[in-house]
């Protein structure tokens, strides 16, 4: 093979390569076409109020616009999913789409997707009866339209409608006036019309008839050839509540011709054959009144019918979400019994944490109970120490006085004692006499020292003396013991402390006793 064929070839493959490379891109954008194509033609037929039951397609484009993330798409998608699943009758599924639509559309900035999923929510709460919740939605739409003035004037006449059917008049009318006003300022003929009618059901309510049929005049030539039937169907029911029989006979025989010229709603012809019953009744045609009861009855089976129908089906989803939620529920249990023991767990770590924490300041302020004590013995050892210390050398300087006296004192008495030797020997010694008196007679108990000396000298003398003469007085035995030393009278009083002249009394009567004695 030459060189030239194989750079042909290589370069072929890479030509093929590189278109294998852009099919996939080329494919995604051509079904992001084709989705965006299919939401434009369910928006066009809508819009035409023509029949989307069947364009199931929609769902696929919803789907496909969620997975790639384009929200500015999946709001229109999700939209226009949920008008055809309410055409289904498959309204809790219609529910969920608007709800999806309105959260893309805010994330996005697509308010007109946001203002209509609010007002189909609106529109579906007031077909099942939840006409409070469903004022919130309208009121949410009226201020996501913002500058578009002839919707707001359609959201605000539906806020005006539920607060009629909530007996709300006082707030009805408050709305009404606002959408009014709104509706003729942008020329919206159907809505002004639609408002008109909203005053005229609220008049009839209060029973002010003649205000009623004025707003209906005023709504007759606004309403197109599909909304004509139900205006002039009012119109008769006013002209029947005030018994005006050529007035009501005119406006039901254009009413009936009216309807024979458009297809209207089953919700329609159910309000015309009631209307037809009671005026039927009212002439006392019972015959008529008996066949449109029949009409009457088998419009409102196949409107039942179809309630019915959709009931079952909310009641199977109903089942099926609650299925979901009892598994969610469980889920739910077992992570909270999960979450419970975990807390238990943990409650009980901390207080066996907090138990430990407390026994260790417990454990350290006993401690410190015991140092504190012990640093008080410590200080009361010390103190204790210092006051044996103290009162030992107090003794001992004690001991030293003591030591000291007592010497004293027995020097004392051997001086004592010497001298009354050196007296028994020489009773007329006045020196030896000096010493004994001043060593004797300095304190109070110098005649009990005096005794005692004398005993150790002359020993039994005391007793006998006592013995011998025992009524001397005090101072006869004194005189007696002193009558061993030769003293002088004055010597004598001196130390018998007294005078001479009781000095010789005393003598004169111890000489007396004692010669009574011998």
């Amino acid at each position: 093979m030459s060189l030239d064929k194989t750079k042909r070839i290589a370069k072929l493959l890479g030509l093929v390569f590189g278109l294998f490379l852009l099919l996939p891109a080329c494919g995604s954008k051509s079904k992001t076409e084709r989705m965006a194509t299919v939401v434009d033609e369910v928006r066009a037929k809508y819009k035409a109020n023509e029949d989307v039951s069947n364009e199931d397609q929609i769902f696929e484009a919803y789907d496909y616009f969620v997975k790639q993330k384009d929200y500015g798409n999946a709001a229109p998608a999700a939209l226009y999913s949920g008008c055809v699943r309410q055409a289904k009758k498959e309204y809790e599924s219609a529910m969920n789409c608007y709800k999806e639509a309105d959260k893309y559309g805010r994330m996005v900035g697509d308010s007109v997707s946001a203002a209509f999923a609010q007002y189909y929510i609106g529109d579906l709460l007031n077909a099942s009866g939840n006409e409070a919740e469903a004022i919130t939605n309208y009121k949410a739409a009226a201020e996501l339209w913002g500058d578009s003035l002839s919707r707001k004037a359609k959201c605000l006449n539906a806020v005006a409608m539920m607060n009629i059917v909530i007996d709300e008049y006082d707030s009805a009318f408050v709305y009404l006036d606002q959408a009014l006003n709104l509706a003729q300022t942008t020329q919206d003929k159907v809505t002004e019309a639609s408002v008109w009618n909203n005053y005229s059901v609220a008049y009839q309510l209060l029973d002010k008839y003649d205000a009623a049929l004025n707003c209906l005049r005023k709504t007759l030539p606004l309403v197109d050839e599909k909304r004509r039937p139900i205006a002039l169907l009012n119109l008769a029911k006013v002209y029947l509540a005030l018994d005006e029989r050529d007035s009501l006979e005119y406006y039901k025989t254009q009413m009936l011709n009216a309807i024979e010229e458009v297809e209207s709603q089953p919700e329609t012809q159910a309000a015309v054959y009631g209307f037809l019953i009671k005026d039927a009744l009212a002439v006392g045609d019972y015959e008529s009144a008996y066949q449109f009861e029949k009409q009457h009855e088998q419009v409102a089976l196949d409107i039942l019918g179809d309630q019915t129908q959709s009931s079952v089906l909310e009641i199977q989803k109903k089942y099926d979400f609650e299925a979901q939620a009892n598994k969610h529920n469980r889920q739910m249990l077992s992570r909270q019994r999960l979450i419970i023991a975990l807390t238990i767990v943990l409650i009980a770590a901390l207080v066996l944490v907090t138990v430990l924490i407390l026994n260790a300041l417990k454990k350290k302020r006993i401690e410190a109970e015991i140092n504190a004590n012990l640093l008080e013995l410590k200080k009361r050892n010390a103190q204790q120490q210092q006051e044996r210390s103290k009162m030992k050398m107090q003794l001992e300087e004690l001991q030293k006085q003591t030591d000291g006296k007592l010497k004293d004192e027995y020097l004392q008495k051997c001086h004592i004692i010497r001298c009354f030797e050196v007296l028994s020997r020489d009773r007329s010694n006045p020196i030896a006499f000096k010493d004994l008196e001043k060593s004797l007679f300095e304190g109070e108990d110098h005649w009990a020292s005096f005794e005692v000396a004398f005993e150790g000298v002359h020993p039994g003398f005391i007793a006998s003396v006592k013995e011998q003469y025992p009524d001397l007085s005090e101072m006869e035995f004194r005189y007696c013991l002193l009558s061993h030393f030769k003293l002088s009278r004055q010597e004598y009083a001196d130390v018998l402390g007294c005078s001479v002249y009781n000095v010789d009394k005393i003598r004169a009567s111890l000489n007396n006793k004692m010669k009574q004695n011998e």
